[in-house]
C-alpha cells in the first residue's frame, strides 16, 4: 500500500456495514475464503481481518454474535445510480443518495460475495438489506495444468453432456483457443472455453499456475439482462440452478480427468464436493 492510498482513505470518514453468516458458519471458513481474493489478508488475536485500505473485518464476540462480522471501511461514495440502471448487487436501492465508491465498493463487493458462498446477507450502514442469490453467480473455471485437445474433450463431456458440439475452432487450436456448447432449456446455454490461464489469485503460489490452462464454464441465459436482476422471479431461480448444477457436474468430471482447482467468477476456490 503507498502513502498516497494510505492518505486518500485517511481523508474520508468511516462507516460500518454488517455481513450476517449462518450461525454456524466458521471464522476459519471466512478467513480462507478473503485470502483466496485478499492474500494480503491478516487476522489479529481477536479475530479481526485486516485487508488493507482502511478495511476491516470484525467478528461479532457477543454471546449471539455468532456469524455476524462488521465491516469497517472508509465511507466513499459517487453519484446515485441512474433511474432505469437495474443491479444484481442491489445497490442503487440500498444507496439511493449515492453509490459506494473505491475502497467501501471493493469492501461492500467482498461482503456480498461472501454473503452469495456462504447464504448470508449484508445489511448496510442505512439498515437496507442485501441478499445475494447463492446462483447469482454460476460461472465456473477449471485452471489445470493439462490441456485437452478438443477431439479429447468432445469424447470426455459426451459422458455428461451427450449434446455438446465442439463449435468451429482456428486451424492452429492444437490445445488451447476453441470452445464447446452444451444447450439448456428454454434457450439457454452453457459456453466452455478453452485457454491459456487468467491466473487467479487464490492459486498464485502454484509452481505451474503460469502454464495453466482454464476450462471457463459459462452461463449464457436466453436473456441477458436476466443477470442484472436483483432478485430474481421462480421460473429463472430455477433455471440459474439447474445451469450451476450442469456446470458443476462438468467442473467436477474435468479436474478429475485433467486435475487442478476449480475457480469461481468472483475469484473463490470451489471444492468439488460442494458441486455433487
Amino acid at each position: 500500500m503507498t502513502d498516497s492510498v494510505r492518505a486518500s482513505t485517511a481523508d474520508h470518514p468511516r462507516t460500518r456495514h454488517r455481513l450476517q453468516l449462518p450461525r454456524d458458519t466458521e471464522p476459519r471458513d471466512v478467513l480462507t475464503m478473503v485470502s483466496n481474493v485478499h492474500p494480503q489478508v491478516s487476522e489479529g488475536e481477536d479475530g479481526t481481518l485486516e485487508l488493507g485500505d482502511g478495511v476491516q473485518l470484525v467478528p461479532d464476540r457477543s454471546p449471539r454474535g455468532a456469524g455476524r462480522w462488521t465491516v469497517e471501511t472508509p465511507r466513499i461514495r459517487e453519484d446515485p445510480a441512474p433511474a432505469w440502471m437495474t443491479d444484481s448487487h442491489g445497490y442503487g436501492r440500498a444507496f439511493p443518495e449515492g453509490l459506494p465508491f473505491g475502497v467501501e465498493r471493493r469492501a461492500l463487493d467482498l461482503a456480498w460475495s461472501l454473503g452469495r458462498r456462504l447464504y448470508g446477507a449484508v445489511v448496510t450502514d442505512d439498515g437496507e438489506r442485501l441478499e445475494p442469490h447463492p446462483f447469482h453467480v454460476r460461472d465456473l473455471t477449471v485452471v489445470s495444468p493439462h490441456a485437452l485437445a478438443p477431439e479429447s474433450l468432445a469424447l470426455l463431456l459426451a459422458l455428461v453432456e451427450p449434446d455438446a458440439e465442439l463449435d468451429e475452432a482456428p486451424e492452429d487450436a492444437v490445445r488451447t483457443g476453441y470452445s464447446a456448447t452444451i444447450p439448456l432449456p428454454d434457450g439457454d446455454a452453457i459456453s466452455l472455453r478453452v485457454g491459456r490461464s487468467a491466473r487467479p489469485t487464490a492459486l498464485a503460489a502454484l509452481d505451474w499456475v503460469e502454464e495453466a490452462v482454464d476450462y471457463e464454464l459459462v452461463h449464457l441465459p436466453a436473456d441477458p439482462e436476466e443477470d442484472e436482476v436483483e432478485v430474481p422471479e421462480p421460473e429463472t431461480a430455477e433455471r440459474w440452478q439447474l445451469a450451476y448444477q450442469r456446470i458443476g457436474r462438468i467442473a467436477g468430471l474435468l479436474t478429475e480427468s485433467v486435475g487442478g482447482y476449480i475457480v469461481d467468477l468472483e475469484g473463490f476456490l470451489v471444492d468439488p464436493a460442494d458441486l455433487l
